[in-house]
């Protein structure tokens, strides 16, 4: 296996466990704990995902742990090899703000929040065995690096193009290196029967996703933006079964479409677009709510397009299943990493009509480039399209809520 980062200069990891800071993390998620709590409508069940959202117990683990970022890491493949996949982007703004003390500069509050998650040494991040991040962007692909100080990290190569033709055999071969890591360091080998089982499970997932959307669109006074999107990232970004996250996500289907509104809904319906939106972070979706506005479908990859696209299986070989997660994971993602933006383009838009939205709303993240160099397309296609278009550039901080509140509010009057 040949190694990624040359470790002459390998430093110890630090930590910072300033209690104050360990403090005003916990309160910060609290906070949305109890925003969400004030929400008039939420699912019977909603304390089953919320109880994965805020458990404290996350040292305790029955096999082998594998940190992931971004959303174009085959969990399947993780999976499948008995290791317990969770996603380690971070959405705490006190979490940023240790990170900040290490990582100087102008840097996304994403990854300094990231980073900062593995300053605390009890943290969930530091309980993985192994870490695996896409280059998705120069702040990740640097992150690595430094990361790899804390645990073995592999970082998983992405085509500068969504050109099938010609990266198909550079991203499968990539594939290929991230299963040798995997099993190198778990002393596992990757069984075929068992990569469907996971695959399965997975299709699954991306089934009641898209049912969850289908029916919010629906009825979006059934199922409010931020619990929609506590539910989803409650099985992503904390140790779940997903068995169990299958079982309760079902019943939260069964009541939407069972769900009777008491008159019929005035509310602006909107599609969210843009950057990645992670808990506690939730104040975008908190605005709108209150605002009177419903976000009935979305593009980021914390939401709905999470696991919107099920992986396609023509063949069960076991080179055929690796060329399925291949395709699933790089060539349908609609991240602007990649040089053309037409993909999500045609995403928005195609979400706009289907469901019967008056509106778009792009979330920006200061500092990220990706997806600010997007936003000139984006507004100039969409006020072509006669679309009405929000863009609302913010970080983590609560400081900007009510000057974004006031032009939530001023948007939503036009339409």
């Amino acid at each position: 296996m040949d190694k990624q980062f040359d470790e002459t200069y390998k430093l110890s990891p630090r930590f910072s466990d300033n209690p104050e800071n360990l403090k005003k993390q916990r309160f910060i998620e609290e906070t949305q704990i109890r925003i969400q709590a004030e929400l008039p409508i939420r699912p019977t069940n909603i304390a089953y995902f919320e109880t994965l959202m805020n458990n404290q117990d996350q040292k305790k683990k029955s096999k082998p742990r594998i940190g992931y970022f971004c959303n174009m890491v085959p969990r399947e493949i993780i999976g499948a090899l008995e290791a317990e996949p969770v996603r380690l982007d971070c959405g705490n703004n006190a979490a940023s703000q240790v990170g900040e003390e290490v990582l100087s500069g102008e840097i996304c509050p994403l990854t300094r929040a990231t980073f900062g998650s593995f300053l605390n040494s009890n943290s969930l991040a530091n309980t993985c065995d192994l870490l695996v991040l896409p280059a998705a962007c120069d702040a990740k692909r640097k992150m690595g690096e430094i990361l790899n100080d804390f645990k073995p990290t592999f970082m998983y190569n992405l085509p500068p193009e969504q050109n099938f033709h010609s990266y198909r055999d550079f991203s499968f071969r990539e594939t290929l290196r991230l299963v040798t890591f995997l099993e190198t360091h778990l002393a596992v080998k990757l069984s075929r029967k068992i990569l469907n089982r996971e695959i399965k499970k997975e299709q699954r997932r991306s089934m009641l996703v898209r049912t969850l959307q289908e029916e919010r669109i629906k009825k979006p006074a059934a199922l409010t933006g931020a619990d929609f999107f506590l539910i989803i990232q409650s099985s992503l970004f904390r140790p779940a079964q997903l068995d169990e996250w299958l079982l309760e996500t079902e019943k939260v289907i069964d009541q939407i479409r069972s769900f009777q509104p008491e008159r019929t809904s005035l509310h602006p319906r909107l599609i969210l677009t843009g950057a990645p939106m992670v808990w506690p972070n939730f104040k975008l979706l908190n605005l709108v709510q209150e605002s009177g506005a419903d976000i009935v479908a979305d593009t980021l990859c914390t939401g709905g397009q999470s696991c919107f696209d099920p992986v396609v299986l023509d063949e069960l070989g076991k080179k055929a299943l690796l060329h399925a997660l291949t395709n699933r994971y790089v060539f349908a993602s609609i991240c602007p990493c990649f040089i053309s933006q037409t993909t999500r383009m045609n995403r928005i838009i195609d979400l706009f009509k289907t469901a019967g939205a008056e509106g778009v709303i792009n979330y920006s993240l200061r500092l990220c480039q990706l997806f600010d160099m997007e936003n000139f397309r984006i507004v100039n296609t969409l006020k072509n399209l006669k679309i009405p278009y929000l863009n609302i550039r913010s970080d983590y901080s609560l400081e900007d809520t009510e000057q974004l509140r006031v032009r939530i509010e001023a948007f939503l009057e036009t339409l």
